[in-house]
């Protein structure tokens, strides 16, 4: 079936406002069980969730994340959950496994294997997403210098290795998720099929939508030519933009102020002149904020000042964001060194919640405050032997009742030897000086028990689709791209913000949205 396109700049509305809207005109003719919602990451189908389940009309019908496991979730996982026989997914330990066998694959590092970083790895990734089955064929044409150190007769000569090795084991990657689904499953009984960031589908993909949409009634598109960033792994902008001419067009902004809207469309101008197009994009209403620029992380400044004094004094969300991992690496110092609670988008807080408590309630307990069950079941998972006796309480805490406690009890129940340290870091079990000096800072700034955490980083690929109040953005490039792809990845990093946005200057080899 032919798709419907919905095509808009970031921030128009196309998840909150016409997905959301979609899936309730869809709900009134068809059943959720036969309407699905796809994306490419699981922090946007997430997110995508999220905002459907928080509908008045949803919650009435009693749906729930179970129940739209794999209505609403990544292309990926929709093709596995359609597959017969349950395979995991090959992961870090089964390439260390691998690696043991057979020394071919040692060339790089089993050390936070991450198959995206490992080029063997990559290629056939890379060669499956722009459709060629013959690996020798995607050689003559793509960047050798980009899988490097190996070459196409060692890829080959790894490649049944590798696949033996997944048939041995049950596991699958994530081709295999889409191979497979092209090659064995049925065409899905779907009335109604929604992709979301459509224009980062790659060939095979693209391929298994061809086949997901055979029985639909009804099926849409929903993108934006312009925030196609991962050409790298098989999207193709000029395609998406001959698919999309006739797309329907949001031009209401609900996300970007102004200044980030002006910003914005100075970054991406050049590909608008290039396809001969100038789009409506109206900025949020009531909403101006200001652009700051930042040398780098560690220079002080009045910019800098305005930064930190925004995150220490407002409620107010923040997004630090780059293009490669060294900027990683910069981004959790700063944050360590302002003793900034942060947390990687889509992961838990780099300090988990739990953990701050404790360290903050210990002092109180120890005095004679008493506490709830669930506090000391978090005491006893960072607790040493210096004051916690293992084994020799009378009953265990499932035992108890759920209210609050003591620490005379726990003394008298012989769970804990008699202590008067108030400082949780000298009864806790071993860990680095460095992480107890950044907790410390925290709870002297003081931080919310139970609220989010509202400074996150990540990669302009991961944080694609999420929307902070303010944007932090390093311009530093790890890698000569396009020029045209380097400006759609700082389009897509501005537009995450809604009010303030800091750049950061090239603290690299290269700086993003340069010509080469």
């Amino acid at each position: 079936m032919t798709p419907k396109f919905i095509s808009g700049p970031p921030g128009t509305g196309k998840t909150n406002k016409f997905l959301t809207a979609k899936y309730l005109e869809l709900l009134k003719k068809y059943s959720h069980e036969k309407i699905i919602i796809l994306s490419h990451t699981n922090v946007a189908a997430d997110e995508i969730k999220d905002a459907v389940l928080k509908l008045p009309e949803i919650k009435e019908k009693g749906l729930t994340k179970k129940s739209l496991k794999y209505k609403i979730c990544t292309i990926h996982s929709f093709c596995k959950s359609r597959l017969v026989g349950r395979k995991e997914v090959f992961d870090g330990e089964d390439h260390k496994n691998l690696s043991m066998v057979n020394t071919l694959f040692k060339i790089q590092s089993v050390q936070g294997f991450d198959p995206d970083k490992h080029n063997f790895y990559k290629y056939l990734k890379d060669a499956f997403g722009r459709g060629y089955e013959d690996l020798k064929d995607y050689w003559k044409v793509c960047d050798r210098d980009s899988y490097k150190p190996y070459t196409i007769n060692m890829i080959e000569e790894m490649l049944p290795i590798y696949q033996d090795y997944k048939k041995t084991n049950n596991v699958c990657d994530y081709d295999d998720m889409i191979r497979e689904f092209l090659d064995k499953a049925k065409e899905p009984d779907i009335d109604a099929l929604i992709v979301d960031e459509a224009q980062d589908s790659n060939v095979a993909q693209t391929k298994a939508l061809e086949k997901m949409s055979t029985n639909t009634k009804e099926y849409y598109m929903v993108g934006d030519a312009d925030q196609t960033i991962f050409e790298f792994a098989g999207a193709n902008a000029d395609y998406y933009h001959r698919l999309s001419k006739d797309a329907e067009q949001l031009e209401e902004g609900y996300r970007c102020g102004q200044t980030i809207n002006s910003l914005c469309k100075d970054i991406i101008k050049p590909i608008w002149n290039h396809y001969g197009y100038d789009r409506i994009w109206k900025p949020a209403k009531g909403i101006v904020g200001n652009h700051y620029y930042l040398p780098s992380l560690k220079t002080n400044c009045s910019s800098m000042e305005k930064l930190l004094n925004k995150i220490e004094n407002t409620k107010e969300t923040f997004l630090f964001t780059y293009r490669g991992n060294p900027s990683d690496t910069w981004v959790k110092e700063f944050f360590k060194d302002h003793g900034i609670e942060f947390a990687h988008v889509g992961n838990t807080a780099h300090v988990p919640k739990k953990e701050l408590r404790c360290h903050k309630i210990w002092p109180e307990f120890v005095k004679g405050k008493p506490v709830s069950l669930r506090q000391i079941k978090d005491f006893w998972s960072y607790m040493g032997s210096k004051v916690v006796v293992r084994g020799k309480g009378q009953e265990t805490f499932e035992d108890w009742i759920n209210q609050d406690y003591t620490i005379d009890t726990l003394i008298s129940k012989g769970y804990l030897k008699p202590t008067q340290e108030t400082d949780f870091a000298e009864v806790r079990t071993k860990t680095d000086k460095d992480r107890i000096v950044y907790i410390k800072k925290i709870l002297r700034k003081g931080f919310d028990f139970d609220g989010d955490v509202r400074v996150k980083y990540g990669n302009i690929h991961t944080v694609k689709g999420m929307t902070f109040d303010n944007v932090i953005v390093d311009q530093t490039a790890t890698r000569r791209e396009d020029y045209f792809t380097q400006l759609r990845l700082k389009y897509v990093a501005y537009s995450r913000g809604r009010i303030d946005c800091w750049t950061i200057a090239s603290q690299g080899k290269y700086t993003l949205g340069g010509r080469r």
